[in-house]
């Protein structure tokens, strides 16, 4: 694997990088697409308003998986091409430990407190009863939820791409296999969708830490599952780019159920979880190609591969952008069909499509962004992703929430994350275009 990142051409390695997670990780939208469907049709508004209530927490434990996936794979991968072994095994060691104890305790402390943190999210008296049911089951799996989101990263630095994608695609089967099981059959409903996501994060992660206790390239030894400050330092500085991207989504998300129960009631509410759904069906094109060319990205710069780090960076960031234009162009195109898959209601699919064509149309731009701040971690160079983020959501998404509606009510909060996207991805690229003449003037950074 090493001489291939080293040696091989860019095109046909982010071809066998990029393809098998880029479909990884469409499946796992999945998941999302399949309760979504399921709750739609068979528990209506009020279920699809549950989940868009759990969201921002759902976002939240999400930024903790791509906390260890981007932080503890560019570490190891970093590692791997300075050709130390050991130390990226005790990347891979520490990050497992570390996913227990914060799973463990964020899960108790969910689990105690569910009812006060519905009712903050803004959770209405037709679709808690949804919301708490479906955390209820899905909490105390939450370990096996953090590995499976962390640890196929860590197999794709390995240089096996296609056994993650392989992963994700039982955990998508299984989900929808239960799903049909327990909703359509047994007419379990939300509970039913909660049983087949949890299963569905359990089993793919007991398959992976299997693997990686048999590993040749990145084995987990058991010396090495305990808390490495140092080794946590180092994968902190990279991933809490990603983790706070994820909290601060999270946090302007719950802002945005705010403005949108302000403006639109349940009927928003319910609108918003769809959307988001199709939002993250786009992400998926550029999500995938950032997650594959890491291990080239992160092995090349350890390498110190500067012109090979170039390449990749800007080979994969003109795919995903053409990529990208494709879908919205899909989506966007059909946002009333998009809106009558997941449900049978005429008010309701017409006001998401109407959300849909507003708040996704811009969304080439957040393929540039997410390139930029995505290069930033798999460099180890996390700051960087820090400032970006920071830029993205607390100077513009969040305030725009709240000045756009002033002018334009309901349609000022979906017009909120293209506007501020937009400006954060020329902000990306300029970040970008210095970091390139930065190497070129002083190759040894």
């Amino acid at each position: 694997m090493n001489s291939e990142l080293e040696r091989k051409k860019i095109l046909p390695l982010l071809i066998k990088f990029s393809i098998p997670s880029t479909i990884a990780v469409l499946i796992n939208m999945i998941y999302n697409i399949t309760d979504r469907y399921f709750i739609g049709q068979n528990v209506g508004r009020d279920g699809l308003g549950a989940l868009a209530i759990i969201f921002p927490v759902t976002i939240l434990i999400g930024g903790i998986g791509m906390f260890f996936a981007i932080g503890g794979a560019s570490a190891a991968g970093i590692k791997l091409g300075e050709k130390n072994k050991d130390k990226a095994e005790k990347v891979l060691g520490t990050t497992i430990f570390w996913i227990v104890i914060i799973g463990i305790s964020m899960a108790t402390l969910i689990l105690l407190n569910l009812t006060s943190i519905l009712k903050l999210l803004g959770a209405s008296k037709n679709n808690i009863g949804y919301a708490y049911t479906y955390y209820l089951y899905i909490i105390p799996t939450l370990v096996f939820q953090l590995i499976f989101m962390s640890l196929n990263a860590f197999i794709r630095t390995e240089g096996n791409p296609m056994l993650s994608m392989k992963i994700n695609l039982l955990g998508a089967a299984l989900n929808t296999l239960l799903d049909y099981i327990l909703i359509v059959k047994f007419e379990m409903g939300i509970k039913g969708a909660a049983i087949g996501t949890a299963a569905a994060g359990v089993v793919p992660a007991i398959i992976q830490l299997y693997h990686f206790f048999r590993s040749d390239i990145l084995t987990l030894k058991l010396k090495n599952i305990k808390p490495d400050l140092e080794v946590m330092t180092e994968i902190s500085r990279i991933g809490i780019g990603s983790f706070l991207n994820q909290f601060l989504n999270g946090f302007s998300v719950y802002i945005m159920n705010v403005k949108l129960n302000y403006y639109g009631g349940d009927l928003a509410i319910a609108a918003v979880g769809i959307v988001s759904t199709s939002r993250n069906f786009i992400n998926t094109s550029f999500i995938g190609f950032n997650q594959g060319r890491q291990p080239i990205l992160s092995y090349n710069y350890g390498a110190k591969k500067f012109d090979r780090v170039k390449e990749t960076f800007l080979l994969s960031t003109k795919i995903t952008f053409t990529i990208a234009l494709i879908l919205v162009f899909v989506v966007v195109g059909n946002s009333d069909m998009v809106a009558n898959f997941f449900v049978n209601d005429k008010k309701l699919v017409e006001f998401t499509a109407h959300a849909i064509r507003l708040n996704l149309f811009m969304m080439v731009s957040t393929a540039l962004y997410l390139s930029g701040t995505n290069y930033f971690q798999a460099v180890g160079k996390g700051n960087k992703t820090t400032q970006l983020l920071t830029i993205r959501l607390v100077v513009l998404t969040i305030p725009l929430i709240h000045i756009l509606p002033i002018f334009w009510g309901l349609n000022g909060v979906w017009l909120a994350f293209p506007t501020s996207d937009t400006i954060a991805a020329i902000v990306a690229m300029y970040f970008m275009k210095k970091e390139f003449k930065g190497m070129k003037i002083d190759p040894s950074i």
